[in-house]
């Protein structure tokens, strides 16, 4: 039986969908460090975009803060 997920809020090893300020689709798997491969979408649960997804739920816009600026994504889908 899988244990229960809170409802619908990203945390290790979801998968999210985001759009982008510029209207693009892009989706990430929340992983450990080890597994990390952000080219293939496995984005790291301590890279600025997986801390900032972390308890999150669909229809939030949430702002993560890069080298180049902040960025704003919104999220469309959890799995």
């Amino acid at each position: 039986s899988k244990a229960k997920r809170s409802k619908g809020a990203v945390e290790f090893g979801s998968s999210v969908t985001v759009i982008t300020e510029a209207g693009k689709r892009r989706r990430y798997t929340v992983v450990g460090s080890a597994e990390a491969a952000p080219l293939e979408g496995r984005i790291s649960i301590e890279s600025p975009v997986g801390r900032a997804l972390i308890g999150h739920k669909v229809g939030d816009k949430v702002d993560v803060e890069t080298p180049s600026g902040v960025v704003k994504l919104t999220i469309v889908k959890v799995r």
